[in-house]
């Protein structure tokens, strides 16, 4: 079992970036969603509500990140952090996390492009947001503006064995991994425990369920039916249908493409 992809999603619900190596944090690979758009409630706005969100592609460059607008070609770049700015309380789900606004000329850039007022709010290293204490190991659990934990694994078998029985072919950046990993049994990630890749240790500690943003089109921003109707004929747990692992950082470090993975399954 090894790593065979490492991606970063910097700005929540935009394009993901494929990296060689990356470091890890508690709050997961760096860079990974610390940045995200919210509405004027402060809420935040992702492809749930916003299927063209998808179009937004993201680029590390020499300054930071270049984000472009596919479909109009626009583009705009934005800091790698924000270390000053103005203070707003961003609500993700049932949580409420202080970040730092983005100035004026890059909120307006994002409205624009998205269609509704929206504002990019950056978390700061020192704001923690714990994750959910029912699958939490200890104190200092915690994740980014990701919908709860800060990695998110799958397996390229997991992939093969979706595509082989659904009628459309899905990509992987369907289901936005942070890791991705070969090597073993389709859905065998479900059942890893405690794991080690590189001087990184981490933990598997729930399956990831999974909403209609997997069946958007991220050539076109269309929702169909695929891959969910055909998941939900063998994936379905509880009404949830489950792909990929929920995972937590126990032990900062780095991680590299074809990182061997030493691992304990529960």
């Amino acid at each position: 079992m090894e790593v065979s992809g490492l991606f970063i999603y910097p700005i929540k619900s935009l394009g993901g970036i494929r990296l060689e190596s990356s470091e890890v944090g508690l709050k997961g690979l760096k860079y990974d969603r610390r940045y995200v758009l919210v509405d004027t409630e402060g809420v935040f706005v992702s492809q749930r509500t916003v299927p063209k969100m998808c179009l937004f592609d993201v680029k590390l460059a020499r300054v930071g990140f270049e984000v472009l607008n596919i479909e109009t070609q626009d583009r705009i770049t934005i800091p790698l952090e924000l270390t000053t700015g103005e203070k707003l309380k961003v609500k993700i789900w049932d949580d409420e996390v202080d970040c730092l606004l983005a100035d004026e000329v890059i909120n307006e850039w994002f409205s624009l492009q998205v269609g509704i007022d929206v504002q990019l709010c950056y978390q700061p290293e020192n704001e923690i947001r714990k994750v959910d204490s029912k699958y939490g190991k200890s104190e200092t659990d915690q994740t980014s503006l990701s919908d709860g934990y800060p990695v998110l694994m799958l397996s390229e078998e997991s992939l093969e064995a979706i595509n082989m029985r659904c009628p459309e072919s899905i990509d992987m950046m369907r289901f936005r991994p942070n890791i991705v990993v070969k090597g073993i049994k389709a859905f065998e990630e479900d059942r890893i425990g405690e794991f080690e890749i590189g001087n990184v240790q981490m933990v598997g500690v729930k399956k990831c369920a999974r909403c209609q943003v997997v069946n958007i089109d991220h050539k076109t921003a269309q929702k169909g039916l695929e891959p969910l109707k055909t998941l939900s004929e063998f994936r379905k747990v509880d009404s949830k249908i489950m792909v990929g692992i929920n995972v937590i950082v126990s032990t900062i470090g780095k991680i590299v493409l074809s990182d061997k993975i030493n691992r304990r399954y529960i």
